[in-house]
Order: C-alpha cells, then sequence, then structure tokens
C-alpha cells in the first residue's frame, strides 16, 4: 500500500474519473476448454448461481453502472452461437478488470487479480492486506482505477468492520498498482456493506449496509460517505430489508450526472422487484418514500430474469435471463431462452428489445450483465450453460454483445471460469 503520493486522495479520485475508456480492436476467440465444474462462493454479496428446483426468480438485482468495473476470474471457455444480422463497430469498451478470487477448497478469500482483456493476461496478483479479505470491486469512470471492499475474513461470511481501497492500475510501470485505503467507515460495530458504488466525479461513496447480530432489526439503510474525509454526508433508512440481493453486491448505482442513485427494492403488497431511483439532493431520509418507482418487473418476459441493470443514462434497464430444467419455467435454450433484453424506461408500452440470444442445446442456463456503455448499445455479458441432462456439465463465457453479436473477450487463465459473473470492468 503506497502513502506517499502528494496528491490527496480525493484528487487522486477526481483527476482517475477524468478519463475515458479505451477503444476495442479485434477481439480473440477464446479456445474452447474442458469443461468446469462450477464453484460455490459463499458470503453476503457473492454471486450465487442458481438451484433450478423450483421456479424461476423474479427481476433481480440491480448492478453496478455509470462507474462500472469487474471483479475477473476467468480460465476460458468457448463463446455462444452468435445470432442476429447487424454489425459490430468498434465501442468504447473498458480494457482492464478486477476479480477477488475464492479459494473453494481451502473455503478462504484468495487475491484480487487485475487483467487485460486484450492481451489475455493477469497485470498483477495481490494479496489481501493483513487481516482482512477481498470482497467485491467496482469501476471508477476511468478504466484504470477501482475501489474495492475487504472485511475481516471469518467462514462461511465475511464480518465487520468494512474497508475500501482505492485501486489505481499502471500497465507497463515500474509498479503495476498502487492500493490506497479510504477512511470511509460504517457506524456500529456490527455493521455489514451490502453493496456500493461510486459516484460519477469520484467524491462520494454510496454504501448500503444493515446491522449484524442476534438482535438487530431488519433494516435497510444508504449512505453517502466523503471519499477524502470517510464523513458520512447523508443517509436514508427503511425499517426492513427491503433491497433484494439476487445479483448480490450490484444492488446499487449512480446514474450519470451524480445527482440520483438507483436500485432495486421488493415492494407492495406482492412483493414485486421495483427498480426505484432516489434524488440525492432532496431533503427526506425514507429510502421509500423519497424515491420513485421507474421499473416494475411485471412485464411479459421479466419471469427469468436473473438480473436487471440500468443503463448509466437511467433510459434502459437490461434484463439477463435464465433457463430452468422444467419446460414449464419458460422458452429453452433452443428457443432463445438466454438472452439479453432491454427495456425502455421512458415509454412503458415499448416491449423489450433484444441485444442477443443464445440458440443452442443445454439443460440450464443462466446470464448477467457485468458492463453496460451510456445507453445501453453495447454490453458486456457472461453466460453459464449446462450441457449436462444430469448433474454439471458448465461452461463459462464472457464476451462484448453489440448489433445482436456475442464475441468473446480474451480474459487471463488464473481467473477461475466460474467467477466470471464477479468480474468488475
Amino acid at each position: 500500500m503506497s502513502t506517499d503520493d502528494q496528491m490527496s486522495v480525493e484528487d487522486r479520485v477526481r483527476a482517475a474519473t477524468r478519463a475515458g475508456a479505451s477503444l476495442i480492436n479485434d477481439v480473440r476467440p477464446l479456445d474452447a476448454p474442458a469443461p468446469v465444474r462450477l464453484r460455490r462462493r459463499p458470503g453476503p454479496g457473492k454471486r450465487r448461481w442458481a438451484s433450478w428446483g423450483g421456479p424461476l426468480a423474479a427481476a433481480a438485482a440491480v448492478a453496478a453502472i455509470a462507474l462500472t468495473l469487474v471483479a475477473v476470474r476467468q480460465g476460458g471457455s468457448p463463446a455462444p452461437a452468435t445470432t442476429g444480422t447487424g454489425t459490430a463497430a468498434p465501442t468504447a469498451i473498458p480494457r482492464y478488470y478486477v476479480e477477488p478470487t475464492y479459494d473453494i477448497h481451502a473455503q478462504r478469500s484468495g487475491p484480487l487479480i487485475v487483467g487485460d482483456d486484450r492481451t489475455g493476461k493477469a497485470i498483477a496478483t495481490i494479496a489481501p492486506p493483513s487481516g482482512l479479505a477481498f470482497n467485491y470491486a467496482v469501476a471508477t469512470a476511468e478504466d484504470e482505477t477501482f475501489v474495492v471492499e475487504a472485511s475481516v475474513p471469518t467462514t462461511p461470511y465475511g464480518a465487520p468492520p468494512f474497508t475500501w481501497f482505492l485501486l489505481r492500475v499502471t500497465p507497463g510501470g515500474a509498479r503495476p498498482y498502487q492500493l490506497t485505503r479510504l477512511p470511509v467507515r460504517l457506524p456500529g460495530n456490527e455493521t455489514y456493506s451490502r453493496a456500493f458504488a461510486v459516484s460519477p466525479d469520484g467524491r462520494e461513496l454510496a454504501v448500503e449496509s444493515s446491522p449484524g447480530g442476534a438482535k438487530a432489526k431488519p433494516v435497510t439503510t444508504v449512505g453517502i460517505y466523503s471519499v477524502a474525509t470517510g464523513v458520512q454526508l447523508r443517509a436514508w433508512t427503511a425499517p426492513r430489508q427491503v433491497m433484494t440481493e439476487l445479483a448480490a453486491g450490484h444492488t446499487l448505482s449512480w446514474l450519470r450526472g451524480g445527482r440520483q442513485l438507483a436500485f432495486n427494492a421488493a415492494t407492495g403488497p406482492a412483493n414485486r422487484t421495483q427498480l426505484r431511483t432516489l434524488d440525492v439532493t432532496g431533503t427526506g431520509t425514507d429510502l421509500i418514500a423519497d424515491s420513485r418507482a421507474v421499473f416494475t418487473a411485471d412485464r411479459p418476459g421479466m419471469s427469468s430474469c436473473r438480473s436487471l441493470q440500468v443503463t448509466p443514462d437511467g433510459g434502459t434497464a437490461i434484463c439477463s435471463t435464465g433457463v430452468g430444467p422444467d419446460p414449464r419455467s419458460g422458452p429453452g435454450c433452443a428457443n432463445g431462452g438466454l438472452a439479453f433484453i432491454a427495456f425502455s424506461l421512458t415509454s412503458s408500452s415499448q416491449p423489450g428489445r433484444v441485444l442477443y440470444q443464445y440458440r443452442g442445446a443445454c439443460a440450464d442456463a443462466e446470464s448477467f450483465t457485468l458492463w453496460t456503455d451510456a445507453s445501453g448499445s453495447a454490453i458486456i455479458g457472461m453466460t453459464r450453460i449446462n450441457t449436462a441432462s444430469r448433474g454439471e456439465k458448465n461452461t463459462f463465457t464472457v464476451g462484448v454483445i453489440t448489433g445482436g453479436r456475442f464475441r468473446p473477450l480474451d480474459i487471463a487463465k488464473s481467473v477461475p471460469a466460474d467467477g466470471y459473473a464477479d468480474l468488475t470492468f
């Protein structure tokens, strides 16, 4: 960890967010590896693969937005067959990603891997600071800067206090990375972080949290903290755990402009999943009363959503679907049941727009959106496809989706394939 910078933490983050992402050129296809058996990673907020024995869950969590970064674990897997007739033009795609790894055999967190999706190589492998374990990462507006969360390592869940670090990647430099502890601290001794996101200007960290302990009330708090000083600037609460966490770790995000936070909540008599926005410049402190619903997961085609992500411009929600083994749960893979679908948030009458559909054999499958550009014209998606009629024979793929086509990204072999859903770009 470096502390000898002449710039303040706030200045570094602010400077970092001024840069844009690099352009992606030709993406080298991934070689087809042997199938990888799924390793489940425990912990609140860790991505859990579905058990498809019951009905599919309704639409899920809001994923990280304008500041998308990806936690990566890759080991290479075959690309899904592409459909659509559009041509994929070069798009501003993040080049660097991070992945907090987890050793399923040792039941403990591993190092943070930083990779380059153009070269397919790992830039750095970062051991966690003494007494801590890495949990998640989110991206800032710059492709080479991330914020990483860590906590006290316990099995199977991390424990308070939670700590955040600014990670600056310097490819080709004498020091490939710089890790600086941020002063943000959650109130209370047993408060758990559930999700977090960095404001577009890099000055504020929004954290969803809830109290721990046997006697703790299930309260949801969203607080905004100064990155430079760690001081809590604002806070909103709800009297129960209202924020859904199907795609945990990505349930909170900032919209472009830094005036609104987006999150998803289970509200109403039927506990329908709603996508809601909160004006952080308002005067209220009630998370539900002071936010407004912009999308409710009750449209046709939403029942199989595995994640629901908002574009930075706030105009589109991207549903990443799943396919169960029971044919009554919806269309199977061969009929295009595994898909990425964009829903307009400005016109409820518009049907969903299919960004990509996989059409091939599977026993069950699911997908996640890992990154999206401002309007959803280009996204980075991840798929898990199980081709075994009994048991698991999973293949995992990460790629850029534009014009109806899926172009695999080249992920470092040191990133476990079963962790692709945790990639932060």
